[in-house]
């Protein structure tokens, strides 16, 4: 699979690369390697030769030496001069076990090695300026900074090689685009031809990836360790909730007898911390917990008895998935589905990675969906089939940046031309015109962060770009953080969102980080920080992050369909009736090349199923929404996931009006682009966006009317058109929505509509997350409502008889009768208040005796009426609604009218606190 890697046509060019072939050999021999790996064997003679190559192979393989060995030896036969490699890992924690091995291959070849990232002290960053290294390891964003520094740009004119750890994490990701800039910068700024080489995982589009690494139109090899490492992997449905998964997963490890340490992924921050809670209370084997919200100490301590071998289980997120020497992993068990193909391969390669054995790994879930598709990504494993990371194309906030930075780099002026010929040897920019460069140029200097001379098509950087410049380094989105410190030990446990911190930041309140439960003593919004005490067994809250669940791609989709086929048919055993059902209730089985409309007219609402993935069904519920809007003159609110699409409305709509708008001609992407507007996605989008053009300041805390106005303002520029390109990129796919679109139209996928007065088991997931909500992610959501109902019976209440009130008692909501009298006056009409309210009694008697109440009194004492008849009609389960957080008395009588079972209760209580979250900042309290 090694393309355009040509024989140099010079004759000594060849002889020094044999030569140093030979040289790499006894290095290796040297460090302790009996032979090389496969892709070392391949490696070694196109480096020595210095051609740009992207190096795949999975966890193990030896490619980080692949890439090092043969430069550190190429670099002691040359003399010093300043700089003469980079490596360059995007790792948040510039891995540590990687980054000992390589420098001590650098040092056993007499090369100093330094190492800059934004935890480097100033001392040592002064060091590397007076004394460069041989070798500077840095990140993307180091990186950026180090190219506007002069003596770096000196000690930079020897670069000879650059090798980019990662790749497959950076080219779907815009800090990649914007590191592909850098590369660039670092060419411009070498009197070398730079030699280039990726390390990457597998990815399905593996020569967009090397020419991410290469620049546009380079020469460059691919070189794949074709040796595909076996996989033993089980999928296990539990049925239940969290707790049963959690209890599960300790009678799992038990059994099996797992000799290392286990680690159980989880996709979101919020699962992991529910997981860790809940083995933590279930089960003594060690357990804790690896996420980007922890603090680097917690964890490094973590990665530490990772290393001893001594870790138990570890429940992590993405955060361990990278790159890390953790040691002997025995086994790793994945909840959910990991939704991706390349995330199974990595987070399952973790285990056994040392020995090259197979890699071991367990699926457990608690949702029919995710038995399927977990099973659908393991069959497109075994055929070799790996989702394509697509790269963000012209990223005009990115490329604005680097434009500010080529002018801080020299106190000369910049030509416009010159900058827009750099910018365009990045591939991912290669397309861009100059007519953008010079948009986002009128846009830096209406903000005056350059002074642009159109006349002359020079520019210049002007004092504010200094803050611009370093402020909008990271191009992952800046979401204010507060620090947590426990009180009592003083050491920072990590870190909570601003959204989260907003929310449940109350003095008193309990919420989950590292598995343990902290109670809130104070929020210093000056330093940003939480100040906490640890606590056991209180009713708890969990974190939320910003954080997006993983999409399901189309083929992963249509895969789901073939497995969804082969189950009806009895073909693969499933662990619930889930198809069967289907199959009755449905009369065929939705897949790929079959649409299912489930219509129930009588609450004017539709579920489409749709086997093809997250985007797609992203792009058509959004055109569906916009389309069928606008001719019914009703909102039809949308929402989708891998598998449906969900459409509601206060109009009814007929099977005539969806089949015509699935049949109809369209240009999608202006018809897509009409649906975002004044949406929350979109306005999120431009204040980000915004940001980074250095409009708005980086601390600045989101507001989503002056997000609409900049959207509006700027709505022909590169703000809005780089904000639109990026949620298209993220969010919606329309070349494979333009391809159903297409097979509705020719007939090879059929449109099957049923009117049904009760939605199947099968439309249920989209059906049960339909309440619009920004907190705890679906898959929790169960064993959230077990902690709501836990808190709600511990909260306190203090109860006042408002017929004599003479009568007053604290109690718990579990220790209420459920028929509540007054033991003084005999009277039912008994109201109920916050346990710290010790003047409703003085109130209730002021008024009973005649005397003259405040406004605010009267509205107290209305309020206390209003409760008292809510308890006296429905007794004890009064006061549980009412122990919501937020849910006043009006709130809870429509709850409890609507009353069918207690767990409903619990959900209408859930979501009318999350309702409170949400639209508090809109009440005049």
């Amino acid at each position: 699979m090694k393309r355009q890697a040509q024989e140099p046509s010079n004759p000594s060019l060849l002889e020094t690369g044999k030569a140093l072939d030979r040289l790499v050999n006894e290095k290796f021999a040297r460090e302790g390697f009996d032979r090389l790996t496969t892709i070392q064997e391949k490696a070694l003679p196109v480096i020595a030769r210095k051609v740009n190559c992207l190096l795949v192979a999975p966890t193990g393989s030896g490619k980080t030496e692949a890439a090092v060995m043969p430069v550190f030896t190429a670099l002691s036969q040359e003399e010093k001069n300043g700089i003469r490699a980079i490596y360059i890992t995007p790792l948040r924690a510039l891995n540590n076990d990687v980054l000992r091995r390589i420098v001590r291959y650098a040092e056993s070849e007499g090369l100093r090695v330094e190492i800059r990232h934004g935890d480097t002290s100033a001392a040592a960053r002064k060091k590397i300026m007076d004394n460069p290294p041989d070798v500077l390891i840095t990140t993307p964003e180091s990186l950026a900074v180090v190219l506007t520094n002069e003596k770096m740009l000196a000690a930079l004119k020897g670069l000879r090689y650059v090798i980019v750890d990662e790749v497959h994490e950076l080219v779907p990701s815009e800090r990649g685009s914007h590191l592909s800039i850098s590369l660039e910068r670092l060419q411009a700024a070498s009197n070398h031809e730079l030699t280039r080489i990726g390390l990457s995982a597998t990815v399905g589009n593996l020569e967009e990836a090397a020419k991410f690494v290469a620049g546009a139109g380079r020469k460059h090899a691919v070189l794949v360790d074709t040796a595909a490492r076996g996989y033993d992997i089980e999928v296990k449905y539990v049925k239940g909730s969290l707790n049963n998964v959690a209890h599960f997963v300790v009678e799992y490890v038990k059994s099996s007898k797992v000799e290392g340490s286990v680690l159980l992924f989880t996709n979101t921050r919020d699962e992991a911390e529910y997981l860790g809670t809940i083995l933590n209370n279930q089960s003594e084997i060690k357990v804790d917990i690896h996420h980007g919200s922890l603090s680097k100490e917690m964890r490094e301590e973590t990665e530490h008895t990772l290393r001893a071998g001594e870790a138990g289980i570890v429940v992590c997120t993405s955060s361990l998935e990278l790159g890390l020497d953790i040691g002997a992993v025995d086994l790793v068990i994945h909840y959910g589905s990991p939704r991706q193909v390349s995330k199974l391969m990595q987070r399952i390669g973790r285990s056994r990675h040392k020995q090259r054995e197979f890699a071991k790994g367990l699926v457990v879930t608690n949702n029919p969906d995710d038995e399927i598709e977990a099973l659908a990504i393991i069959n497109r494993m075994k055929h070799g089939s790996i989702e394509e990371q697509k790269m963000h194309e012209g990223a005009l906030d990115a490329m604005a940046h680097h434009l500010v930075g080529l002018a801080m780099q020299t106190r000369d002026p910049v030509s416009v031309d010159r900058a827009y010929d750099l910018v365009t040897l990045a591939h991912p920019f290669r397309a861009v015109r100059l007519s953008d460069v010079e948009s986002c140029l009128d846009i830096l200097a209406g903000h005056h962060v350059i002074k642009y001379d159109r006349e002359s098509r020079t520019y210049s950087r002007k004092i504010k770009a200094y803050k611009y410049y370093f402020e909008n380094l990271s191009m992952i989105p800046h979401v204010l953080k507060f620090e947590v410190v426990d009180s009592i030990s003083k050491r920072r446990i990590g870190t909570l969102d601003q959204q989260f911190v907003g929310d449940y930041g109350e003095r008193g309140n309990v919420f989950v980080l590292k598995g343990s439960q902290w109670r809130v003593l104070a929020v210093d919004e000056g330093r940003m920080v939480v100040n906490v005490e640890p606590l056991r067994g209180a009713a708890i809250n969990i974190p939320y992050w910003v954080g997006e669940m993983i999409p399901v791609d189309f083929k992963t989709a249509e895969q789901v369909g073939i497995i969804r086929d082969q189950a009806a048919k009895g073909h693969v055993k499933l662990s619930t009736d889930i198809m069967d059902d289907t199959q009755k209730a449905l009369g065929l089985i939705p897949d790929s090349k079959n649409i299912v409309v489930e219509s129930m007219a009588s609450r004017n609402m539709l579920v489409i199923h749709s086997t093809f993935g997250s985007k797609t069904n992203n792009t058509l519920a959004s055109l569906l929404s916009t389309i069928l809007s606008s001719q019914l003159g009703y909102v039809v609110e949308s929402r989708a996931d891998a598998y449906r699409i969900m459409l509601t409305s206060s109009a009814r709509m007929a099977k005539g009006r969806i089949e015509a708008a699935l049949n109809d001609v369209y240009d999608l992407e202006p018809v897509i682009i009409a649906s975002l507007s004044g949406t929350h996605q979109i306005n999120w989008k431009v204040w980000m966006v915004a940001k980074r053009f250095g409009m708005i300041a980086r601390e600045a805390v989101y507001d989503k009317k002056a997000a609409r106005l900049i959207y509006d303002r700027y709505s022909k520029t590169p703000v809005s058109s780089e904000s639109i390109r990026e949620l298209v990129h993220d969010k919606y796919d329309m070349a494979h929505a333009a391809k159903v679109l297409a097979g509705i139209k020719d007939g090879t996928i059929k449109l099957h509509w049923l009117e049904v007065t009760k939605f199947s088991d099968l439309a249920r997931p989209i059906m049960e997350h339909s309440a619009k909500s920004a907190a705890a992610p679906q898959s929790i959501e169960k064993g959230v409502i077990e902690l709501v109902k836990e808190r709600l019976e511990k909260t306190k209440h203090r109860l006042v008889c408002i017929r004599c009130g003479k009568w007053e008692r604290v109690m718990e909501t579990r220790e209420v009768p459920e028929v509540i009298a007054c033991p003084s006056c005999r009277s039912k009409l008994v109201t109920a208040t916050f346990w710290s309210d010790y003047d409703m009694s003085k109130v209730i008697q002021r008024r009973l005796a005649g005397g003259k109440l405040s406004d605010e009194e009267n509205h107290r004492f209305e309020r206390a009426w209003k409760v008292a008849s809510l308890v006296n009609n429905f007794g004890r389960k009064a006061l549980v609604v009412l122990a919501g957080h937020g849910v006043g008395a009006d709130t809870a009588a429509r709850i409890l009218r609507n009353y069918i079972d207690d767990e409903q209760v619990y959900r209408s209580i859930y979501e009318a606190e999350k309702q409170y979250v949400i639209t508090r900042g809109f009440w005049n309290d």
